[in-house]
């Protein structure tokens, strides 16, 4: 257990460098020296935990996924008609979410960049592309016509939304939210 929790602590550090780092020059430019320059970490423990720099940000990725996924459940059966409770209880899905983005900021930020990983952006917009898609097999929309294309529009939107707001830093996370909840309820998938 104890070695267990070491290597996840090691793993974190490493990521965290990376993270770091990220903040302050190109990714393209980042070199596993510098990871572990700043992760205090020797090159042998780096490659003990990942062969490339790239599969410590494929791990970034990947957990930042997952994480937004399970903050937003509820919105997988969202309706544009739900109840005021149910909008309420998508507000502080979105408002979790939002909150996860600011947080994270520097990372989202640099995911969602232009020097970030192009792979990312198109993942996340599958994400929630999946999510809205089964929302429309669960709930059912009448206007199915051109519904690929509002699927498409709603995902990409989200994400540069989210990326423009993290930029500007102008608006509460909870703003934010009811913001892209609005927008959703327009959509009318």
């Amino acid at each position: 257990m104890i070695n267990q929790e070491k290597r996840d602590r090691t793993r974190a550090t490493l990521k965290n460098a990376l993270i770091e780092l990220c903040d302050e020059k190109s990714y393209y430019d980042i070199t596993i020296w510098d990871i572990c320059n700043r992760a205090h970490a020797y090159r042998s423990t780096f490659y003990r935990y990942f062969d490339t720099k790239d599969d410590v940000l494929r791990e970034i990725e990947h957990e930042y996924l997952e994480t937004t996924r399970g903050l937003t459940s509820a919105i997988h059966s969202f309706h544009p008609e739900a109840s005021a409770e149910q909008m309420a209880a998508y507000l502080d899905e979105l408002t979790a979410d939002m909150e996860y983005h600011m947080k994270n900021e520097k990372l989202c930020r640099f995911l969602l960049s232009s020097a970030g990983d192009i792979y990312f952006y198109q993942k996340m917009k599958e994400s929630i592309a999946a999510t809205s898609r089964r929302n429309i097999e669960t709930v059912g929309y009448r206007n199915q016509e051109n519904m690929e294309y509002r699927i498409n529009f709603f995902a990409a939107g989200f994400i540069d939304t989210v990326h423009t707001w993290l930029e500007h830093k102008d608006r509460t996370p909870r703003e934010i939210a009811r913001f892209l909840l609005e927008m959703l309820r327009q959509v009318r998938m």
